[in-house]
């Protein structure tokens, strides 16, 4: 990354946003570092410390540090906003990832031995964290805007030919505050907390943060590119593609979510509260009953998800290597 960046360290302007680009990049690998340090024979106290440390610091933390560079660094390419906008957004949204977000990594340790004041700055940092997901929503409102906004010169969209990865950011933005903002203020608190965690409602947070955040981002940014190298004649058949598995891998996620992971994890919460934690965790609660059938129910989401996003979105990029266009529309 540093051999491919290097040549834009020289220009003035591009050198603060490469240089937060390469450092956010970095963090990723460095703050994954601990997992490697601990195996089946350690300590379980040790190893619920630093897997907790991955689990929230690294991505809800850096991870998400590096999706707000990578998205600034998307928005200035397309001439929307310029270097100083995007890196106050930078330098902005890295002080309410990370001030809220490394001392808010104690809500997973609540009871592990930790004290009352860990306890309760955790639970409050847990959830200011959902402040900054709020403006995230405002920003995919603004993409909406952006989306609608008309060129003064050319009388087109502005940045209408990268619809696509706009609308995949749009996603990023609305996932963010569902599934991170308001799925993980549900379970984060330390009395619901005690209840549910590890049942459904974490999966549910889970699927919704991660694909719905990560999964878009990634998809954004091939979008983004695959765009980028093919003029307007190549694009309208792989657009087609696109814009179908757009709507299969959002409806398929929100599927997931509907029919099994948030109703489940509903039953299983009230099983717990009512016949105790180990009765909701134990094989014949998650294999039999309405939770069972919910289980089943989630095909529904998993074929529309699989069939109606991912396999045409494959089928895109690889026809997009079939049919790569040497001229591409700057």
């Amino acid at each position: 990354m540093f051999r491919a960046l290097g040549p834009t360290f020289k220009n003035l302007e591009k050198r603060e946003l490469s240089s937060l680009f390469l450092y956010t990049a970095v963090t990723i690998p460095v703050f994954y570092l601990p997992a490697l340090f601990y195996g089946p024979t350690t300590n379980f106290a040790i190893i619920d410390n630093w897997r907790f440390w991955i689990i929230h610091l690294w991505v809800e933390g850096f991870f998400e540090l590096f999706a707000t560079v990578l998205v600034a660094i998307m928005f200035y390419q397309l001439g929307v906003v310029s270097t100083k906008t995007a890196t106050r957004l930078i330098y902005l949204d890295a002080i309410l990832y990370l001030g809220g977000g490394i001392i808010g990594t104690g809500h997973h340790w609540y009871f592990t031995g930790q004290g009352t004041l860990n306890m309760g700055l955790a639970s409050c940092f847990s959830a200011l964290e959902v402040v900054p997901l709020t403006l995230l929503t405002l920003d995919a409102w603004d993409f909406i805007k952006l989306r609608k906004a008309k060129c003064s010169e050319c009388g087109q969209d502005m940045a209408w030919s990268q619809k696509w990865a706009i609308y995949f950011l749009m996603a990023v933005g609305v996932w963010n505050f569902v599934g991170a903002g308001i799925f993980g203020f549900l379970i984060n608190l330390p009395i619901v907390s005690y209840f549910e965690v590890g049942t459904s409602l974490t999966a549910n947070h889970a699927h919704a943060a991660m694909f719905g955040v990560f999964g878009m981002l990634t998809l954004a940014v091939m979008v983004f590119c695959l765009r980028a190298m093919q003029s307007d004649e190549v694009w309208k058949e792989t657009e087609k593609f696109i814009r179908f598995g757009f709507w299969g891998v959002n409806v398929g996620l929100a599927l997931m979510i509907v029919l099994d992971l948030f109703p489940g994890g509903v039953l299983q919460l009230w099983d717990s509260v009512a016949n105790g934690y180990w009765h909701a965790r134990r094989l014949t609660f998650i294999m039999g009953g309405t939770y069972h059938k919910l289980e089943w129910l989630r095909m529904v989401g998993d074929m529309v998800f699989l069939f109606a996003g991912a396999l045409p979105i494959t089928l895109g990029a690889l026809r997009s290597v079939w049919k790569r266009d040497l001229s591409p529309t700057p």
